[in-house]
């Protein structure tokens, strides 16, 4: 993260802890930094670590804004987020890091990524799910990577909407990949046939993400 983009996101609270560290390879994880957890053993909304390239949390409207799926598939469409919410939902717990060390466990709520990728039907030749944020931000995994039953796109975070702060309406939860992967504020998914290097990717961050055991 450069300075301008630390400096606005500290004093905005949108980062509070360290998650600078930049990673060119899948490594194991830093040492997690103790966190706050409830009877559940689920941290807290108002302990969990969060992070972003922007100042403020950007809005987004669910009544008329749309998450738009295209690329190399035979259907793209658009879907509300409220067409979302009445998909089949799946209901996980993982932990989600910072390549600096941070980390939190909550319990998501949402819809499996492959389920709307099956309803898009996916090219031969699929490599890269690329995701968008309303924040400009984007990044990718492998399509195999997509299809896993624990990736989703998740509405709800410890049984509550997603917060702001958080990602709302709509963010990506992939378990065992590091949170920079994991775009909040998602408003688009596109499958393409290249590998697809995103935000902090051009800027030296592992393509890959995978979370390595020590």
């Amino acid at each position: 993260m450069d300075r301008r983009h630390f400096l606005e996101t500290l004093a905005a609270g949108l980062l509070t802890v360290s998650c600078t560290m930049p990673v060119r390879q899948s490594m194991p994880g830093p040492s997690p930094i103790p966190v706050e957890r409830d009877e559940k053993g689920l941290t807290p909304l108002s302990r969990f670590f969060v992070t972003a390239i922007v100042s403020f949390p950007p809005k987004i409207d669910i009544e008329t804004q749309l998450l738009k799926i295209d690329g190399a598939i035979d259907h793209p469409y658009e879907v509300t987020y409220t067409e979302l919410e009445q998909m089949p939902q799946n209901v996980q717990e993982s932990v989600l890091q910072c390549v600096g060390g941070a980390s939190g466990r909550a319990r998501w709520k949402g819809v499996k990524i492959r389920t709307l990728l099956e309803r898009a039907g996916v090219q031969a030749g699929a490599k890269d799910v690329v995701f968008y944020g309303a924040d400009e931000y984007e990044s990718s995994i492998p399509y195999a990577a997509a299809v896993k039953s624990s990736s989703m796109l998740a509405l709800l975070m410890n049984d509550e909407l997603l917060q702001p702060k958080h990602g709302a309406p709509l963010r990506v939860v992939l378990p065992g990949i590091y949170g920079y992967k994991q775009v909040k504020w998602l408003t688009g998914i596109k499958v393409v046939q290249k590998n697809h290097k995103g935000y902090w990717e051009q800027r030296g961050y592992s393509d890959d993400g995978t979370i390595r055991s020590k």
